[in-house]
């Protein structure tokens, strides 16, 4: 079965074996414990218990936790440590794993200096920034040759500033002299941004002379508290700008050294996490003075060992039926093969509990759309070595990038054999080279048909999978009305279009198949619309006299729409394979020299690339497309809740009992 059955589980302890009894059932790893909101807003119950949970504890686990992380951060930047292209996390069984936990004061020191020298080395960094802008404020000021912190005598006041570019600075000096202002403006530099100047005058002429210098754009440059002249200041901060880049060498070089301390953090890291959700999963419960109580979901096929499990303890327990009204969360549990395509399901939504799950049904259609679409013998090959390389070397066990891998290894495969089928090898990859750098042409035959030569039969036969593939759909909706005691709907929604369908193909295309099949086809789709009007009379008790020929038209009208959605199976099959040989017939233009040879080489290996890339995501995204609208839209509710079970959820270790 695909969709696992659920049982509803309650259990009652006591407080003292509350803590061994989570441990225990984390461990186990199979039972989903519920939210007690329901029973805290229940008037009834929120006399007897109150809230259980320890808040306090899990945030202390979640700051190591996250602290942790900016440590394992740090030494991915200045570490060298290389980061796998998939996370395959390192097993280690339940001994090591408490070995390993009474070391954790030992993580927590490697925790804190690690972070302690990523926050030496931001300092560094942002000192040498603040140190290299001070010097490059400064450059355009070296021919100022007295000290900065000389700002004026016992009647002079010396002043630096800058005005824009534009500005005439010899008017300004003219306009002084007819105030009769005894001063002395110098332009010391100019550059695209400002000018540079200093201003000497008598402090009792402060005033007007600023009156007139304001006209010219002159503010006051603000250099800071500086001492010393600008070119002792620029050697003195490039000294300190070494300092500081030697002090960064070292503090990296440092983190380097730390290397080492890796897999210490991976599980420092996850053992926390476990500590966290043992703390936060009690927040769930609900607690009297000595006893406690949840409830939760556990798979029907665990029942036994939750049994075993919880009889060791003083509780008292039961498994239930879901009833009606009950949000049972969805375990998915498909067969090895199909259990890959169930990344498919899940990129659309899960489906609920009641209903069929889709995957092993859709599984065979996705890999025979995807080869279609990508139908090439050699694309296929690469694609099937490609992922076959990541699941053999990646070392991963189960997630989403491990089911993918799968997926796209069996659509090679199916490509492999539509390109057969097809006679497309990198498109006529075999003919452009045995014509181009041989005697004679030698061609990559079909096995079956050309979709080049024979377009209009490739349509007609992608068309009539569609007819299949939204048959199965429309099944699956008559299958689960009739579960439901709703026999009219069924044969009202489903099986009156399978006649409608069917007959107006036997009775357009019926001659070629035998005399009577067009006659036959003409009475089946007569027949199939008479009932689509007058069946919702009956299934709404009179009130559905017009609904017919509204289900006739939208029916016609959907069902066409759907069955030409189709036709892109056509387009991409083509698509790949027309692109492929124009790509070869670019590469053959250059001819038989070398110089032929090398742009042959060069244009084969970026074209096909790209199309490679191009037309293998074409076909992910539209065998997709066919399942989530098309197919999915016959039947799919949608909308499950994820089975998330109470467990070591941990991201880089995985820690197994003896035995397991």
């Amino acid at each position: 079965m695909a969709i696992v059955k659920m049982n509803k589980l309650s259990v009652i302890g006591m407080n003292e074996e509350k803590k061994s009894l989570l441990k225990d059932l984390m461990d186990l790893g199979v039972v989903e414990i519920s939210s007690s909101t329901d029973k805290l807003q229940d008037e009834e119950w929120r006399k007897l218990v109150v809230r259980d949970g320890d808040e306090t504890t899990a945030a202390q686990y979640d700051k190591e936790v996250s602290r942790t992380e900016a440590a394992l951060d740090v030494l991915a930047r200045y570490g060298e440590v290389k980061k796998p292209l998939f996370n395959v996390k390192k097993t280690i069984s339940a001994e090591d794993s408490l070995k390993l936990a009474s070391q954790g004061e030992k993580f927590r020191q490697e925790v804190d200096e690690l972070i302690s020298l990523n926050d030496q080395l931001n300092e560094a960094f942002s000192q040498e920034n603040t140190d290299n802008n001070l010097i490059a404020s400064l450059r355009p000021w070296t021919s100022y040759e007295l000290p900065l912190e000389e700002t004026h005598t016992d009647r002079i006041q010396l002043r630096l500033g800058v005005c824009p570019p534009t500005a005439d600075v010899n008017a300004a000096s003219e306009a002084l002299e007819a105030e009769g202002l005894p001063c002395v403006l110098t332009e010391l530099n100019r550059d695209k941004d400002q000018c540079y100047l200093s201003l000497w005058y008598f402090t009792e002429d402060q005033e007007k002379v600023f009156d007139v210098v304001k006209g010219c754009g002159f503010t006051l440059a603000q250099l800071g508290e500086l001492t010393g002249t600008v070119s002792q200041n620029i050697e003195r901060l490039e000294a300190e700008v070494a300092d500081l880049a030697a002090r960064r060498d070292k503090l990296t070089a440092d983190i380097k050294d730390r290397a080492s301390w890796l897999e210490d953090l991976h599980f420092y890291h996850d053992i926390n996490g476990i500590r966290r959700d043992e703390a936060r999963i009690r927040s769930k419960l609900v607690k009297t003075e000595s006893t406690f109580t949840f409830d939760g979901w556990v798979p029907v096929a665990a029942n036994t060992a939750v049994s075993q499990l919880l009889e060791k303890y003083t509780c008292w327990f039961q498994f239930e039926e879901p009833a009606e009204d009950d949000d049972i969360p969805t375990q998915l549990s498909n067969k090895s093969f199909f259990e890959p395509a169930e990344f498919i399901t899940r990129m659309y939504s899960l489906p609920n509990a009641r209903e069929v799950d889709p995957t092993p049904i859709f599984t065979f259609f996705y890999i025979l759309f995807f080869g279609i679409m990508f139908g090439d013998v050699g694309y296929g090959l690469i694609l099937m070595v490609a992922t076959g390389l990541v699941i053999k070397r990646s070392g991963m066990k189960e997630g989403a990038v491990l089911q993918l891998m799968k997926v796209l290894f069996y659509s090679g495969i199916s490509s492999v054999i539509w390109g057969f089928l097809f006679g497309s090898f990198f498109g006529d990859l075999i003919g452009a080279v045995t014509e181009t750098f041989g005697s004679h042409r030698i061609n990559f035959s079909p096995l079956w048909l050309d979709p080049a030569q024979k377009a209009m039969f490739f349509l007609a036969f992608s068309c009539g999978l569609g007819v299949i593939h939204l048959f199965v759909g429309m099944g699956i909706k008559a299958y689960e009305e009739i579960k439901d005691g709703k026999i009219l709907e069924a044969i009202n929604d489903v099986f009156i279009w399978y006649l409608i369908v069917i007959g107006i193909i036997l009775w357009i295309f019926g001659g070629r198949v035998g005399e009577n099949a067009s006659a036959i086809g003409k009475w089946m789709s007569i027949v199939g619309f008479v009932l689509a009007i007058v069946l919702p009379i009956f299934i709404e008790k009179g009130a559905g006299k017009g609904l017919g020929l509204w289900n006739i038209y939208s029916g016609v009208t959907g069902n066409l729409s759907d069955i030409l959605s189709y036709s892109r199976l056509l387009g991409l099959g083509l698509a790949s394979s027309s692109i492929a040989t124009v790509i070869n017939f670019l590469a053959t233009m250059g001819g038989k020299g070398f110089a032929g040879i090398v742009m042959f080489i060069l244009i084969e290996l970026f074209g096909h690339t790209l199309n490679f890339a191009i037309n293998a995501l074409g076909a992910f995204v539209h065998s997709c497309r066919l399942q989530f609208v098309e197919f999915f839209g016959k039947f799919y509710e949608g909308g499950g809740r994820e089975f998330e079970p109470f467990k070591k959820d941990t991201k880089f270790v995985n820690i197994v009992e003896e035995g397991k």
